[in-house]
């Protein structure tokens, strides 16, 4: 990453301008301010990214895939999330192997965003292999989110997570799921020693026999 120019504000202001029009022009300064240090000021580009729609698509495809920087690439996978463009679900998926632990927690996110059901199966192996538990901790949530059945063997099995955040995440979204197999592995969860785990997974469980 390198630090935002001290003029950063007046630089997103003029593509600001750009991207209103619809200029294409835009790019030249929003995609190297997704390098700048200053979270502030990516994730204003990143939000100025996606108000330009569809057409900016294959621009985020090059820098997801190619960029140099973590930065860069989380930049565009959040972009493309909120553009909300079916064609980025292949290279979402793609980035859930970034070797960044920020890319892919990015593009988990924005997998969430376009409802992209058929990367709940990506999501839950993270859960339980990814070494990072940011990561763990992210695909829970979201999990938790997609509502589908599918997840639940992870869930379950990442009630017994080192990190409790991890375990607190999962009996969440096991909740959120309402499916009755995961009854017996949160009634396990309510002796959880981390007492917000506890209180998660008897929170789960009264949405399960609710």
């Amino acid at each position: 990453m390198v630090r935002a120019p001290a003029d950063w504000r007046s630089v997103l202001r003029r593509a600001e301008v750009l991207v209103r029009r619809r200029d294409m022009r835009s790019l030249e300064l929003l995609l190297p301010a997704l390098r700048w240090r200053s979270v502030t000021a990516r994730n204003r580009a990143v939000v100025l990214l996606a108000r330009l729609g569809p057409m900016v698509v294959p621009a985020l495809f090059a820098t997801l895939d190619d960029a140099r920087t973590a930065a860069e690439r989380g930049g565009a996978a959040d972009a493309l999330g909120r553009i909300g463009d079916s064609r980025a679900v292949t290279h979402l998926l793609r980035a859930l192997e970034d070797p960044a632990m920020t890319v892919r927690r990015a593009s988990i996110n924005a997998l969430l965003r376009l409802e992209a059901m058929n990367a709940v199966p990506r999501i839950a192996r993270l859960l339980e292999v990814d070494e990072s538990s940011g990561v763990r901790v992210i695909a829970a949530g979201v999990l938790g989110k997609f509502e589908d059945p599918r997840a639940v063997p992870a869930l379950v099995r990442a009630l017994g997570d080192v990190q409790w955040y991890v375990r607190q995440a999962a009996a969440t979204a096991l909740g959120q799921i309402g499916d009755r197999r995961a009854i017996a592995a949160l009634e396990k969860a309510t002796r959880d020693p981390r007492k917000s785990v506890a209180r998660a997974a008897a929170a789960a469980l009264r949405a399960l026999r609710g």
